[in-house]
């Protein structure tokens, strides 16, 4: 054999051996923010802190979220469409109807449940409200990965009014509402003056005598307002959600077994708050009775029906100005509530 030939074949040999032997270099992990506003120890903060650490583990490190709570990363607002853009990659968030009035089915849309166990059948994974919410965060280019509940919200006043549950009362009394139409016109039909006011004014509109109390949130909401309300009434007018939330760009990056492992994580610690949410509405109504002596009502089912049944009659027609026909006529339809 020609030693010339023989060299070359014993250099590339050793070449292949010395590149096998070289260790393989780990690709780089995709590195995404979740943005949450929440506080740090707060339900909110410690599912989006499991679900970043799922994740990470189940992915063997091919995926890291690093969450940031307390709202560092901007506004609920804000971070809807720094996700849309691709700017932030995650958000444990509402949805923003002001960039999509049809998103007020996933924001603030009164009656369509009444009590929490309606709630998870309709907003839980594979409702019929769910599968249309993850349709409408997709038109924005955002994934919606699972749904987290904060519970059934109510209002906070400074007194209890005597017909509060009569459907058609009226009660005289300024409420501060979140500024956006579904709100005032529902806490009119419920009897109230309806007052718009960010929910950053709240707390000295009340103080200061422009509004009697607060609406826009379950129980711990109310909570905030301890030193200056008295009376908390659980009229279960909408069902707060949040949502894990990814740029839909980015998504479609990730591959098929990592959006699995994604998707699992998300709807596991969705799970865990569906099975807190009641306990935490009552650990916090509790509160306010015992540690701050408020008056706590909540109304019966007949009651909730009736005060809903009246909402509805009264809301839902105007509802339909804003999200328009098709969405209003499949509600009606998907609920079983007739017009």
């Amino acid at each position: 054999m020609n030693k010339r030939f023989t060299l070359a074949v014993a250099l590339t040999l050793t070449a292949l051996l010395v590149l096998c032997a070289a260790p393989i270099q780990a690709a780089e992990p995709m590195k995404m923010r979740l943005a949450q506003v929440h506080p740090v120890g707060s339900d909110y903060d410690l599912r989006a802190l499991a679900f970043a650490q799922k994740v990470k583990e189940r992915t063997e490190g091919r995926i890291e979220i690093q969450v940031f709570s307390g709202g560092v990363l901007g506004d609920w607002t804000e971070v809807f469409e720094m996700v849309q853009r691709g700017s932030i990659e995650m958000s444990l968030a509402q949805a923003n109807s002001n960039f999509d009035p049809q998103l007020n089915l996933a924001y603030y849309f009164p009656y369509i449940v009444t009590n929490s166990a309606e709630a998870q059948k309709v907003y839980g994974p594979g409702g019929w409200a769910y599968n249309i919410i993850v349709d409408l965060w997709a038109k924005h280019n955002i994934k919606a990965l699972a749904v987290v509940p904060l519970g059934m919200s109510g209002v906070s006043l400074k007194t209890l009014p005597e017909k509060y549950a009569e459907p058609g009362a009226s009660h005289g009394m300024k409420v501060r509402v979140m500024p956006i139409k579904p709100c005032e016109w529902t806490y009119e039909a419920l009897g109230y003056i309806a007052t718009p006011i960010p929910y950053a004014e709240a707390y000295s509109a009340i103080q200061t005598g422009i509004a009697d109390g607060q609406m826009g949130g379950p129980p711990f909401q109310a909570w905030q307002f301890k030193d200056v309300n008295k009376v908390w009434i659980q009229y279960n007018d909408f069902f707060e959600s949040w949502w894990f939330a990814i740029n839909m760009d980015l998504w479609n990056k990730i591959s098929p077994a990592d959006q699995e492992v994604m998707l699992k994580a998300a709807q596991e610690e969705s799970e865990v708050q569906w099975a807190r949410a009641d306990q935490v509405d009552e650990e916090y109504r509790q509160k306010l009775a015992t540690e701050y002596g408020w008056n706590v009502v909540t109304l019966t089912q007949e009651q909730l029906d009736a005060v809903a049944g009246h909402v509805r009659k009264t809301v839902w027609p105007k509802m339909e100005g804003l999200v328009g026909k098709e969405l209003m006529d499949r509600i009606y339809t998907e609920s079983g509530i007739a017009r």
